[in-house]
């Protein structure tokens, strides 16, 4: 079975929890990334404000994701809502086939549907090493 595990980042908790995730998995972790300047007290406000406006960004992901027989992806949420950036990469790849995982400092994300199974992280329950054991439990 091929995993892939791709990840989107501005302040480099989505990229912990994903190479955490592709060692456990003995892959590798793939950027997602779109060119914007997303650093500070204005990129975090301009986060928002992208993620809450549904504007859209150009990506590129790091490597080509073939024969992927499942694909994490790792995500911070912003606004309550995914980062523009993997919004735009579920445009290239099925909702339905991924497993997403979602980096917060407290919040869960509220559209869960579409997804093979939805994993949040949170920093204000410090249940990193947990929910990525369960993950990694259920994707065995």
């Amino acid at each position: 079975m091929t995993r892939h595990v791709v990840y989107f980042t501005r302040t480099g908790n989505s990229k912990r929890v994903a190479e955490k995730l592709a060692k456990r998995l003995t892959t590798e972790a793939i950027a997602i990334t779109d060119n914007k300047n997303w650093q500070g007290f204005f990129g975090y406000i301009k986060a928002g404000f992208y993620a809450s406006s549904n504007k859209t960004v150009k990506i590129t992901v790091a490597k080509p994701l073939e024969n992927r027989d499942q694909i994490i992806v790792v995500s911070p949420l912003w606004a309550g809502d995914l980062s523009p950036a993997v919004r735009e990469f579920f445009k290239l790849y099925p909702k339905e086939t991924t497993h997403l995982v979602v980096t917060s400092g407290g919040s869960k994300i509220k559209q869960r549907d579409d997804y093979k199974s939805v994993t949040d992280i949170t920093k204000k329950s410090m249940n990193e090493d947990e929910q990525i054991d369960k993950l990694i439990e259920m994707l065995s």
